[in-house]
């Protein structure tokens, strides 16, 4: 299916947190290396063989137990199965790492979930800091690029992200952000801190020593973090502003791909396009495109100008060109997006001085069935519901996946983005009328919209829609 899309994030995340499908990107968080779950398959298959002698001695009940113990051992080291990480994904889709949550399984049995209403979340903002980065001086006009990578690499930072596992905190995966105030604020890219039992930022400095963030806030939809440190000396990089950006201006990325070992890393480009709606992880915004090297680790590093001012937060890459003959992938090269730092600095100062930033929605990603898809899957054209976020304004309204919604509010769906469009016009509250199709039956279901940032990662049932499988 062509419309399904997800980011360059390292961590396994479900796509709750948005409400609609995309094409093929990738999050540039990185993952830690996860440890293979085939270390202990010995132990797991001795066990099986002790177990299924001492059935052959007891008994037939015994022995079905045995059978079934190595079956399972079996399974844990079959190829593409390790259930432990989101590197091995059999829908055809461009798919690394993501944050958040485990991968769900697609052909589990559908299982309905009594909706629980989740705990209301209290936010404090805090007074706006002064935005103090330093223009660098540039000595060389002709080649200002040295200058500019010396005199703002003390500003970007590595971070860290960490999951809890039996009441420990592990390091789950690390990108980057840069400071944009002295006073310690920190911008980055939710999707890097997402989840996160526990956040720390590494300076240029001294990259062994890990400082706690306190993340201020965080918004799904512009994909925009601000973390908070108490750290005297940081130095702020100056923020531009990407409205006068041109196609062919030459551009500075600054990061640390594969984490602190290639920490501050500077890949150099052009901007390739100014304004590129992009629908990553079923969020659609728009986004600055280069074709400096983006890699994960990146995630949440600056992008800068030919001043050394920011204009953009890097974010995700296309990993995906097509098909050659033999039907083998073709990756895609020097096509990064980056969020414009204008649009960034708005929901940077919201989150710190708010806490919080409200986002309408349904709690739901979505696929669009096209004619083409509609004819070739036997269903019938509109937007097909490819998941639903448990406790979210769908599960509550009694939507399911594999519902295909072909209106709302009385307008016949034409396009996705349409319909992400008309969402994104409501409040909070609004009641949004979708008429869908249930198998063989055709209902009416009135959803009233909530704020997507409230909502957690799991899916009702742990359940994606296998129509496309």
């Amino acid at each position: 299916m062509e419309e399904y899309s997800e980011m360059n994030g390292q961590n396994d995340e479900q796509n709750t947190g948005g409400e609609f499908g995309g094409s093929y990107y990738q999050h540039n968080a990185m993952p830690r290396e996860k440890k293979s779950r085939q270390n202990s398959c010995a132990g797991y298959i001795l066990v099986g063989i002790l177990c299924l002698l001492v059935g052959i001695a007891v008994g037939s009940c015994t022995t079905t137990l045995a059978i079934s113990g190595i079956k399972e051992a079996a399974e844990s080291v079959l190829p593409g199965e390790d259930k432990g990480s989101g590197d091995n994904d059999d829908s055809g889709f461009s798919f690394e790492w993501h944050f958040g949550g485990k991968k769900p399984e697609n052909n589990r049995p559908a299982k309905d979930e009594e909706y629980q209403e989740p705990e209301k979340k209290q936010y404090t903002g805090r007074e706006m800091p002064v935005l103090d980065g330093q223009v660098p001086i540039i000595s060389d006009t002709a080649n200002p690029a040295p200058d500019i990578v010396e005199q703002t690499f003390e500003g970007v930072v590595g971070v860290n992200s960490y999951e809890k596992v039996k009441d420990k905190d592990e390091l789950e995966g690390y990108g980057s952000g840069f400071a944009i105030s002295s006073e310690g604020y920190i911008v980055t890219n939710a999707h890097v801190i997402k989840g996160a039992s526990k956040v720390t930022v590494t300076l240029p400095d001294n990259d062994k020593q890990e400082i706690d963030a306190e993340v201020v806030g965080y918004d799904s939809t512009m994909d925009i973090a601000v973390l908070y440190i108490r750290k005297d000396g940081l130095k702020p990089l100056a923020l531009g502003s990407a409205e006068n950006v041109r196609v062919g201006d030459f551009t500075i990325a600054i990061g640390n791909p594969s984490g602190s070992e290639l920490a501050g890393t500077a890949t150099f480009g052009i901007i390739s396009a100014t304004s590129r709606n992009v629908n990553i992880d079923g969020r659609e915004n728009e986004y600055l495109q280069t074709d400096a090297a983006i890699n994960p680790g990146n995630s949440g590093g600056p992008l800068l100008n030919m001043k050394g001012e920011v204009i953009g937060i890097t974010t995700a890459k296309n990993i995906f060109a097509g098909y050659d003959e033999y039907g083998n992938t073709i990756s895609a090269e020097g096509l990064g997006f980056a969020i414009p730092i204008d649009k960034a600095v708005e929901v940077a100062e919201e989150l710190i001085t708010q806490g919080h930033v409200v986002r309408p929605g349904m709690g739901i990603n979505v696929i669009e069935i096209t004619e083409e898809n509609a004819e070739k899957y036997d269903l019938h054209s509109g937007i097909l519901i490819y998941s639903v976020t448990k406790n979210g304004p769908a599960h509550k309204a009694g939507l399911r996946v594999d519902d295909i919604v072909t209106a709302y509010d009385g307008i016949n769906v034409t396009t996705q983005g349409d319909f992400v469009d008309y969402i994104k016009d409501k409040r909070v509250g609004d009641t949004v009328s979708l008429e869908i199709i249930r198998g063989d039956e055709e209902i009416t279901i009135d959803v009233t919209l909530g704020d997507i940032n409230e909502l957690g990662d799991e899916l009702v049932g742990n359940r994606t829609s296998s129509l496309f499988d």
